[in-house]
């Protein structure tokens, strides 16, 4: 109802007495026309001076306020708060008495109120979750708000009511956990580089975060936290301390190569003679100012020693010398590849939200912007997914689940998946299969990794229209796969090192841009896991490249396994199941579970560990896919406790987490999980397991 509405239907001339229901907007019409008769506040005319004085702020404020009065905390509240509450309570809720109006959260803001009324003092809660129910659903509502006594000294304890000061953080909190997110995935690549790096922070070099290099370099000290000089002490004598200075002061850039870095690890121990290049890069703010430096370098002391060692031989000091440099420069490029990696799909991604935003309910609009942003986050993970299994290749913590299969079969996958960059530059694809089955003994999703690779980058590198040619041939016990290219070739010098890590060929030649010099790293190190080999032939730039793989092939006496089809389109039947999904990130639940759902099956979701353990008992699911790091109980709880109710005993339980290294997945088994999956979910890994699942329970009936 429009305020003036409620005016005309008001009295024409109001006592002076009631001066301090005047103004106050909506709300203040509300409660100047309002029935009081039916409330436990009687008519204003009656309301004690304290609830008056409170009541004529509370009008009078655009910040949002609500006051519980009396016994049975009669309601009363501004404008700016009732956007917050929805039409369930506004405008009913006036006069009425608090726990009838805030049943469903009572039992988190009654003792609060009680709290106050009984005489201890006011509350304060910052970012505190109220789940309650407006515009017709229920939300999870953060709120920082405190409760405040209303003297009046007719009332018990002297108190007459609270009033309650409060603002909704929702916005807020859920953006601060996004940003938190993605910190953590960009600090786990901080963390892995090559090189060591430490970011410090002011005019006193205060240690900000380091990588596990620069860890190792200092002898793993505890330096977060501490100035240079106070964590560091031996360096100031070196002069270290004297360059940042002046970095900070000039704003300049400062790095050197082959400096030797003197470190007691031990306060009183041996001095550990050290050789580094290294990088200061300042830091600016938007005002130009700098706030911090960049110190970024790699350990060089075996370059430093062999250096030394090889001073009698100048050509091979020269030959050293190149080699160290060209590798350094290698990792400067992946330093600066990285970011520019790692920027790029975050550009269309805030485009395709600011588009979302403004396109309103335009569906056309939204669904192009959606696709944009599946196609950004997809090259997103591609990135990490090779940094990661470089990481795991490079610890030797890759396991290979062998099993027989045809290696015809491995490549129409691996042509498959590589369609979309095929047809993108228009290629024509020719596919030689010899007459035979050829059956290898190998992991097939890496083996089909491996000629998947090898097909994009023929792609990348070929101009539009061209040809590529696969082929399968047997060589005794060995088949060969060949992919060859028209496309921009190699040059005779980068034949021997194309598969260096963060080596690349020159891109002016090449139709697009970007990765990180890795993939033929990753092929190379796939190929020699599973007992084979790999070379590159080209006969320089602009005849085209060739990539020959040889596999061992497995004994004859082995039938294949046929290898799932990558088309992901293909649908296939599924059977209904009722799935219980725990994740505190909501939309991360909220999303899963809706794939989930438009699948086919029925699904709850929850955001706490005790949520899942009550709803489970009620909902009795066929599978809990939980995740670890959950608030009231985590993860393993929930399942250990699961375990031992009748409902929970033939539960699959499916761990979903952001760690996955082998002591992460044996704590799960541990907890009594059957499988452990890493985030981001794999879409078609989870419907592999329900379908397994499905069947297995199929073959028990």
């Amino acid at each position: 109802m429009d305020p003036t509405d409620l005016e005309s239907a008001a009295p024409a001339a109001r006592p002076a007495e009631l001066d301090f229901l005047k103004g106050g907007g909506e709300m203040g019409a509300l409660m100047r026309a309002h029935d009081w008769s039916q409330s436990s506040l009687g008519s204003p005319s009656g309301w004690p001076q304290a609830l008056r004085t409170v009541v004529r702020l509370l009008l009078n404020t655009g910040h949002p306020m609500y006051i519980w009065w009396g016994e049975d905390g009669a309601c009363l509240y501004n404008d700016a708060y009732r956007e917050s509450i929805g039409p369930e309570r506004h405008p009913g809720s006036l006069g009425l008495p608090a726990k009838q109006v805030w049943l469903e959260i009572w039992d988190v803001i009654g003792s609060q109120i009680e709290h106050v009324l009984s005489g201890h003092g006011a509350t304060w809660n910052v970012n505190q979750l109220i789940p309650i129910t407006r515009h017709g659903r229920k939300e999870d509502v953060y709120w920082t708000y405190s409760y405040s006594p209303i003297d009046d000294h007719t009332a018990p304890n002297q108190i007459g009511g609270v009033l309650v000061i409060c603002t909704e953080t929702t916005e807020n909190v859920l953006l601060a956990r996004q940003a938190t997110a993605q910190r953590d995935q960009l600090d786990q690549l901080f963390k892995q580089a090559p090189s060591f790096m430490a970011l410090l922070t002011g005019p006193d070099h205060i240690f900000e975060i380091t990588n596990l290099r620069y860890q190792k370099l200092v002898g793993h000290r505890a330096v977060v936290g501490k100035t240079v000089v106070d964590a560091l002490p031996e360096v100031v004598e070196q002069g270290f301390v004297a360059l940042l200075d002046e970095v900070y002061k000039t704003g300049m850039a400062y790095s050197a190569t082959g400096t030797k870095f003197n470190l007691q690890a031990v306060p009183g121990g041996p001095i550990s003679e050290r050789y580094v290049d290294f990088v200061y890069q300042p830091i600016k703010s938007k005002d130009g100012n700098v706030s911090g430096i960049f110190v970024e370098g790699i350990d060089v002391t075996d370059r430093a020693r062999a250096d030394s060692a090889l001073r009698a031989s100048e050509a091979n000091y020269r030959e050293l010398a190149q080699t160290l440099a060209d590798s350094n420069r290698l990792k400067d490029e992946f330093v600066a590849t990285l970011a520019h990696e790692l920027r790029n799909p975050l550009a269309p991604i805030r485009n395709a939200l600011e588009i979302q935003r403004r396109a309103l309910d335009d569906k056309k609009v939204i669904a192009e912007t959606r696709d944009m942003m599946e196609r950004q986050v997809g090259q997103m993970m591609r990135l990490i997914d090779d940094l990661l299994d470089l990481s795991r290749l490079s610890r030797d913590m890759v396991e290979l689940r062998r099993t027989h299969f045809s290696l015809a079969i491995a490549l129409g996958n691996a042509i498959e998946a590589s369609r979309p960059v095929i047809e993108q530059f228009s290629h024509r694809i020719v596919i030689s299969l010899p007459g035979e089955d050829l059956i290898v003994e190998a992991d097939d999703a890496r083996i089909v990794q491996i000629f998947t690779n090898l097909l994009n980058n023929a792609a990348k590198f070929t101009p539009v229209g061209g040809r590529i040619e696969v082929t399968l041939v047997r060589e005794n016990d060995a088949a060969i796969v060949s992919i060859r290219d028209n496309g921009i070739g190699i040059s005779k010098p980068m034949l021997n090192r194309v598969f260096d890590l963060f080596t690349q060929v020159d891109r002016s030649y090449a139709e697009v841009s970007g990765g990180l010099g890795i993939g033929l790293t990753l092929v190379r190190q796939l190929v020699e896991r599973h007992g084979g080999q790999i070379e590159a032939r080209s006969s320089g730039l602009g005849t085209g490249s060739e990539f020959l793989i040889r596999l061992p092939l497995a004994p004859q006496d082995k039938d294949a396994i046929p290898l799932r089809s990558t088309n992901t389109n293909s649908a296939r039947p599924i059977n209904r199941l009722k799935i219980l999904l725990a994740d505190d990130n909501v939309d991360a639940a909220r999303s899963l579970g809706m794939i989930l759902s438009m699948i086919g099956h029925d699904v709850r979701t929850v955001h706490d560990g005790q949520s899942a353990l009550d709803i489970g008992s009620e909902f009795c699911p066929d599978v809990m896919v939980l995740d670890i790091a959950m608030p009231l109980l985590d993860g393993h709880a929930v399942c250990r406790q699961a375990r031992t109710e009748q409902w929970g005993k033939h539960v699959l339980f499916i761990a979903l987490s952001g760690w996955g290294q082998t002591e992460d997945k044996l704590q799960s088994l541990e907890a009594g999980f059957n499988h452990h999956l890493i985030k981001p979910v794999e879409l078609e890994s989870l419907e592999e397991l329900l379908a397994q699942y499905t069947k297995n329970s199929l073959r028990s009936e």
